[in-house]
């Protein structure tokens, strides 16, 4: 089993199908007995603990954008609501998608996504361009 473990930390900042399949089977791990969703104190404290390289997972926010801290943002705005599989699931591979580029370029509403996923998306857009202002008028 100590065996196992090492080879996991080595593996899941480096693998991306290894780490999906951590992520994934923590949803089932953090629901309370009986539960379908995962509360929201748990979720996050989940999500801390994933995607942070330093505790072992990987990175999600970037030098450019706080993707973990503006979407715990997000949630807390939004209701601290509990989260479902799908939205749990549904987070990893948006997060995958904007590492691949930043300025959410791909992103279309006509897609399969979880509302809360569209929302973010449209906040994500908000601070950026927030930022960008910011950063014009600074200049």
């Amino acid at each position: 089993m100590i065996k196992h473990v090492e080879y996991l930390r080595k593996k899941i900042p480096a693998d991306k199908n290894v780490f999906r399949a951590v992520y994934r089977y923590c949803f089932l791990l953090s629901r309370m007995q009986g539960q379908r969703n995962v509360q929201y104190e748990i979720a996050v404290e989940q999500w801390r603990m994933l995607f942070n390289a330093e505790s072992g997972g990987v990175a999600a926010n970037t030098a450019t954008t706080p993707w973990l801290d503006w979407w715990i943002e997000f949630c807390e705005q939004n209701g601290k609501k509990p989260i479902s599989k799908d939205l749990w699931e549904q987070l990893e591979v948006f997060l995958n998608k904007a590492h691949e580029d930043e300025t959410l370029g791909w992103w279309s509403t006509d897609g399969a996504w979880p509302g809360a996923i569209d929302e973010f998306a449209a906040f994500v857009k908000e601070k950026k361009s927030a930022n960008s202002e910011a950063m014009e008028v600074e200049s």
